[in-house]
């Protein structure tokens, strides 16, 4: 790379440095009034579900399944 691309190069990058920092604004912190405190809230405890009793009229009869043999 010739010496005047490498000071191109340096000059360019310098350039969009300084506009950067030239341009860059933070944003104002909002004033510390405006900004409600939390509130520590507690949730109540969760009830447990009561347990349904097991019926042997919800048990379901199996299929039978047919299966392919293999042909050998």
């Amino acid at each position: 790379m010739p010496t005047d691309a490498k000071l191109g190069l340096l000059v360019g990058v310098g350039v969009v440095l300084a506009v950067a920092v030239v341009f860059f604004q933070k944003e104002p912190a909002p004033p510390a009034a405006t900004i409600p405190a939390p509130v520590a809230r507690s949730m109540p405890p969760v009830a447990k579900p009561a347990s349904l009793p097991l019926s042997k009229s919800t048990d379901v009869p199996a299929i039978p399944v047919s299966r392919a043999q293999s042909a050998e």
